[in-house]
């Protein structure tokens, strides 16, 4: 079919010629063309992100305000499905950038891959138990039914093992009735009352508050208890440092984009609006609640506070589950923190 007779067959026999047709063409090119231009060419970096992480948050923020493009780079966002997906897809080269821990960096690093761990937050989750519960300490959880997300060598329930033997002489692992699963599952259990009380990621934490439920302690309430600064800067943007080195415009631009992301959410509630649809949080209490926690995990410290942070939780992570806890390394290697 001719280019004519499609435009019969949409707009009617007479309501566009040639001319008229070939001129609505080239207006929409001109168009395409003049939205291209708005954004900056720059080094593309592809950003692996989860589809409920946080880091769509941010994401979104990046590319609707171009803030890659006000710092020379074009974000691409890969779409993973699993946080080990993200891992396979960094090692792979199918993504510049994925957010995972310092650990799994140290791990990577002590093998000889050199990776890079750049903050993105040290939000942490916390131990959530019932409004009129009188759970009020650690110690208080003796002989109870906790829930814990992830498994025995989650370092959040590592950090909190730690803390209730030194504050209290208690083995939580031996002295409670533990169960370990995935956080939905476990805020679901907490709901019906098969739970005491649950340790949980933070997202879930605040699902729990908006359901009713209070934080008796946070891990980073635990974390001080232990010595260690509450900000713990646990999870981050992890690059291979060799294309950083390589691509250092791409590196410095993306880091700059977030920041700018950052300091707009830390600063715009208007901004918060606009990112809610992403955030899966139809109530009130629950949005008030994700955006709270999210803007107090925000993490700017330095590459040798971040060190020092770190070699701080190793040991308690070593003293408490053992290098199994830590990947089987006994002490950190140099150069996990980008500087």
């Amino acid at each position: 079919m001719s280019l004519n007779a499609i435009c019969r067959n949409v707009f009617g026999r007479n309501a566009v010629s040639r001319r008229v047709w070939l001129g609505m063409a080239f207006a929409t090119l001109a168009q395409t063309i003049a939205r291209a231009s708005d954004v900056a060419p720059g080094a593309s970096v592809r950003l692996g992100i989860l589809q409920f992480g946080t880091i769509q948050w941010l994401a979104d923020v990046i590319r609707r305000h171009h803030f890659d493009a006000a710092h020379d780079v074009m974000l691409q966002t890969v779409k993973l499905a699993t946080a080990e997906a993200g891992r396979i897809a960094l090692m792979a080269g199918s993504a510049d950038i994925v957010v995972s821990d310092w650990t799994m960096v140290a791990s990577q690093r002590a093998a000889g891959i050199r990776l890079c761990f750049a903050p993105f937050s040290s939000a942490v989750g916390g131990i959530m138990v019932g409004s009129d519960t009188p759970l009020r300490t650690l110690g208080d959880l003796k002989g109870r039914k906790i829930g814990v997300a992830g498994g025995p060598l989650d370092k959040s329930w590592l950090i909190v093992r730690a803390a209730a033997q030194t504050a209290h002489g208690l083995d939580l692992g031996s002295e409670a009735q533990i169960t370990y699963g995935a956080p939905p599952l476990l805020n679901g259990k907490m709901q019906q009352g098969e739970f005491d009380a649950v340790l949980t990621y933070w997202t879930f934490a605040a699902r729990l508050e908006a359901a009713g439920f209070r934080q008796m302690l946070s891990v980073a309430d635990c974390a001080r208890d232990l010595g260690l600064p509450g900000q713990l800067d646990l999870l981050g943007f992890v690059f291979h440092e060799d294309w950083a080195r390589q691509q250092r415009s791409a590196i410095d631009g993306f880091l700059a984009a977030a920041a700018a992301a950052e300091r707009l959410l830390a600063t715009s509630d208007a901004e918060w609006e606009a990112v809610r649809p992403l955030m899966d949080a139809p109530d009130d209490a629950l949005f008030s609640g994700l955006k709270r926690r999210f803007l107090d995990g925000l993490a700017h410290r330095s590459a040798e506070e971040q060190q020092r942070t770190a070699e701080q939780l190793f040991a308690v992570l070593v003293r408490t589950g053992g290098t199994r806890a830590t990947g089987g390394l006994s002490e950190l290697p140099q150069g996990i923190f980008w500087r």
